[in-house]
């Protein structure tokens, strides 16, 4: 079936990308910030080139290496942050495309792919993380390209496989994509079993091969008195996630994550932002939700809709694979959920146009989602796209007005915090602190301030320059960042 854009969904794209691109995120999130802190430590020769590779991510780094490096030859002096933002907005944008062509391709009925399209478009964690420094959008836009492919009359399965390849060497998760494929491939009742088991065979060979090369050579530069072996190297990750042994976590958190790709926002931040263009966005939202009840009371008893049964097979072992595994890893969060965030969308669209539904139901569902767009910019995205929304960009931003540029920054341990501080009031020098290190031996190493962020903070004793004392202190952090007087 031969697909073609048209100027409604052209538009579209154009409208969303500039939207995208003019309320980008403030409020950050915390490995974009190491990500850009890496990169532009490699572009200023002050780390290896082996800082990039991260096995979480394996070439990600390297890859927002190369874009910054090629972009601050054009414009020097943006940072790598900012580069790696506007080229997340312009792959959500083209990551939509592609999913409208799936869309398209699982139903022709009429209106359901714009609708799966807007509502992909609009979730509230995929269109925060789309305006921010992550790896999650390009990593999905790598797994369309290969469910597109894979679900080509004929499979398209060379390309299939080089996508979820790429995809997989982009975000771990993305080996979880092996359950669908195979399950596409061994279930074809079309074809003879010993065939369907040669093509899986040649499949996972094939693409495992790409992904354990690019492995092998980049261990080959990891630190191995940290790492030992591959398989350590491989499967470790953040201290702040892992496996949970809660069942009530995963009960209530588990599920809240789920509704949190759909909807976000606080009364909080509606408060704290308020404006002209947050009421606009709030009223817009109410009188689409009025709208779409009319339409649902007209709308009256329709005929099921052409779907592709295939499809759907794919969709659900899609899903069903990542919600087991989620389930128990780090239930809570619901950037990890936009690896599942498509097969959700294309099983709501696929149900909707399988279901006895008339246009003006399509079009009352597509109001509905176009409420909850306007809802998740209102009290979601404007507010985000502040800096004082996000309290640790706001004092790191304090500390670059008032912190010396000659100034070292000891800490015990680089937390996430630190990461910003170190980002976002650039110049100062942040070092590990010395076993037994006192202040006369530390003011003999350096000729700007000494100071110390939270981490080493604790427990120290010494006379502090009340004129170069940072802190912010809540329920979400503890930074405190202070430094010595010379005598």
């Amino acid at each position: 079936m031969k697909v073609a854009f048209r100027r409604p969904q052209a538009l579209f794209a154009v409208g969303t990308l500039l939207l995208y691109l003019a309320f980008l995120t403030r409020t950050y999130y915390w490995d974009g910030v190491l990500f850009s802190l890496d990169i532009e430590r490699v572009q200023q020769r002050h780390a290896s080139v082996a800082t990039l590779f991260h096995p979480n991510h394996l070439i990600y780094n390297a890859f927002g290496f190369l874009l910054y490096s090629t972009v601050a030859r054009v414009w020097p002096g943006i940072r790598a942050i900012t580069v790696l933002q506007s080229f997340n907005a312009l792959t959500s944008v083209a990551a939509g495309c592609v999913f409208y062509l799936l869309a398209r391709r699982i139903t022709t009925v009429h209106g359901v792919p714009f609708f799966c399209w807007l509502l992909f478009a609009a979730g509230a964690t995929w269109w925060k993380f789309s305006t921010d420094a992550d790896v999650y959008i390009l990593c999905v836009l790598l797994l369309l390209l290969s469910a597109l492919s894979l679900l080509h009359s004929p499979p398209r399965l060379m390309l299939a496989g080089l996508c979820h390849a790429l995809a997989m060497l982009f975000h771990e998760l993305a080996v979880f994509t092996y359950v669908p494929v195979l399950a596409f491939i061994l279930l074809d009742m079309t074809k003879p079993v010993g065939r369907r088991i040669a093509t899986a065979f040649a499949y996972c060979s094939g693409t495992g091969s790409i992904v354990a090369g690019a492995y092998l050579l980049c261990y080959s530069q990891a630190n191995h008195a940290s790492y030992p072996t591959m398989v350590s190297w491989i499967t470790s990750y953040a201290a702040d996630s892992g496996f949970t042994h809660s069942a009530g976590q995963i009960v209530s958190s588990y599920l809240t994550s789920y509704l949190k790709l759909f909807a976000g926002g606080k009364f909080s931040l509606i408060r704290e932002f308020f404006s002209i263009i947050e009421c606009a966005a709030l009223l817009l939202s109410l009188a689409l939700l009025v709208w779409a009840a009319l339409l649902f009371t007209r709308a009256g008893a329709g005929n099921e809709g052409k779907t592709d049964s295939r499809a759907l097979l794919f969709l659900w072992a899609w899903f069903g694979a990542y919600a087991l595994f989620l389930g128990a890893w780090d239930p809570g969060s619901a950037f990890h959920k936009l690896f599942v965030w498509p097969a959700i969308i294309l099983l709501i669209g696929f149900y909707l146009a399988r279901g006895c539904y008339t246009r003006e139901h399509v079009r009352a569902f597509t109001v509905l989602v176009a409420a909850l767009a306007a809802w998740n910019f209102g009290a979601f995205i404007y507010p985000h796209s502040h800096a004082t929304a996000d309290p640790v960009f706001v004092i790191a931003q304090k500390i670059d007005r008032e912190l010396p540029k000659d100034s070292t920054v000891y800490y015990r341990f680089f937390d996430p915090d630190d990461w910003y501080l170190d980002y976002f009031a650039p110049g100062r020098e942040w070092k590990g602190l010395p076993p037994n290190a006192t202040p006369a031996s530390l003011f003999e190493a350096n000729t700007g301030p000494i100071c110390f962020e939270t981490t080493a903070l604790d427990g120290l004793r010494a006379d502090f320059d009340p004129n170069l004392h940072w802190a912010l202190v809540n329920s979400s952090h503890n930074i405190r960042l202070a430094c010595l007087k010379r005598r």
